[in-house]
């Protein structure tokens, strides 16, 4: 697939309560974790920038709003599929600055459909991935069903998973204070 047939969203929300505050305002050196990925899907070429669970957009965003408030992340992704723009939507958490673009363009041009996924050794990523829009009726099942999982979405033969070989702390998640303590290490 071409990256201008592909949305994006950045998965902001979260009550964060290990971090202890919003992870999209998180600073390595001047810009936000929100920011600096907004900047690499620009760079990157993608038009329609969506940010899920965060209520202030950035220029050159608009932000979504969960249609199913409190389910986790599935409901970011549900939402976002749903008010995609593109025949598909990469889907990248707020919280992993240090992620190439390299490595999300490679998922990408890799998506055939339905689902093209991020695997490490250990397991598969579905925050970092690509689904096609019309998944959100798959997500919506779930959610209904209340079962919040995303590896239900990408636990099948017809997502592709791509494998990632490149150094783990790319994907750092900033998911608590020594989380984010490495990241600016790193950062600088």
């Amino acid at each position: 697939m071409k990256v201008e047939n592909v949305s994006a969203a950045i998965l902001a929300g979260g009550s964060s309560k290990r971090m202890g505050m919003k992870k999209a305002e998180l600073k390595l050196g001047d810009q936000t974790l929100l920011e600096i990925t907004v900047q690499k899907l620009q760079k990157m070429g993608i038009k329609d920038i969506m940010i899920s669970g965060y209520d202030e957009a950035v220029p050159g965003t608009r932000a979504v709003k969960d249609i199913y408030t409190g389910k986790g992340p599935i409901a970011g992704v549900h939402a976002s599929l749903k008010a995609a723009e593109k025949p598909a939507c990469l889907i990248v958490g707020v919280d992993t600055p240090f992620l190439p673009a390299e490595v999300l363009t490679g998922l990408i041009e890799a998506h055939e459909g339905p689902a093209t996924v991020l695997k490490t050794s250990e397991h598969i990523e579905p925050l970092i991935a690509v689904y096609d829009a019309d998944l959100a009726a798959r997500a919506e099942e779930l959610i209904q069903k209340d079962d919040w999982s995303l590896q239900r979405m990408t636990n099948n033969p017809e997502v592709k998973k791509v494998e990632f070989t490149g150094d783990p702390d790319l994907l750092l998640n900033c998911n608590t204070p020594e989380d984010y303590e490495k990241a600016k290490t790193l950062w600088k």
